[in-house]
């Protein structure tokens, strides 16, 4: 299999994006827990990640990458996506995150898709409502109380998704997703954050980061004990505190 190769995603990419996502995530305790019934309805666990890929792209503090390497299907060599990264900057804008005339207006746009085609689709059934609203209370929670003080946010670049399918899993992907999202931070002057799974801890670690704390969540795994979320961040060298 070919080496990877990585590059910021544009909005020709959703669909490569919400498929590798929502194969990578099936067997993960929290989205198992948010949506117990995707493997019953996986169109609509793909349709989640589609919607969210496509709000994420047109979102100018966030910067989507990818690594897609050449695979075979149906008889075809072509590029696919196998591994993603949502990072988002909180703070000044950086170079990639300024505001932007395009993103305002496709988000605009496909706002109003979304709402016209909400008319047409049929009822989602493979999410959880009380789970996800728990979720909700402990992203929250979690927001003010480890990033943000006197009412302003932390400045970093903070990981707010990391998938790698399965076919290119132990190739390295995520752990050079997390290296970008560090490598900006570096540029910027400024720490990276996220909260991570038990599972992706050393990888995380492997790049720096250090767990300040591990919060339990209202939400409950699949043992029915509440899943527990490392918080890590790489702590720049060059900033002061």
């Amino acid at each position: 299999m070919a080496a990877p190769t990585y590059r910021t995603a544009t909005l020709s990419d959703v669909e490569g994006i919400a498929q590798c996502a929502a194969e990578a995530m099936t067997e993960d305790d929290l989205f198992g827990a948010l949506w117990p019934r995707r493997k019953e309805y996986p169109d609509q666990f793909v349709s989640y990640f589609r919607r969210r890929a496509r709000e994420r792209i047109l979102d100018h503090s966030v910067v989507n990458l990818i690594a897609e390497m050449p695979v075979e299907e149906d008889g075809k060599e072509v590029m696919k996506v196998v591994g993603m990264a949502q990072w988002q900057k909180f703070g000044r804008p950086s170079v990639e995150t300024e505001w932007s005339v395009y993103k305002a207006a496709g988000s605009r746009l496909i706002g109003f898709q979304d709402w016209a085609y909400s008319w047409f689709q049929p009822k989602e059934t493979a999410s959880d409502p009380e789970a996800i609203a728990s979720f909700i209370e402990d992203f929250t929670e979690m927001e003010h109380k480890f990033w943000v003080k006197d009412g302003n946010q932390h400045e970093r670049w903070h990981l707010q998704l990391l998938a790698v399918h399965s076919i290119a899993r132990r190739r390295g992907i995520g752990g050079r997703l997390v290296e970008l999202g560090v490598e900006r931070a570096k540029r910027d002057g400024c720490d990276a954050s996220l909260e991570a799974s038990p599972m992706g801890l050393p990888v995380y670690q492997s790049k720096g980061f250090e767990v300040l704390e591990t919060y339990m969540m209202k939400v409950k795994g699949p043992d029915g004990q509440p899943i527990p979320s490392p918080i890590l961040m790489w702590k720049n060298p060059d900033v002061k505190r």
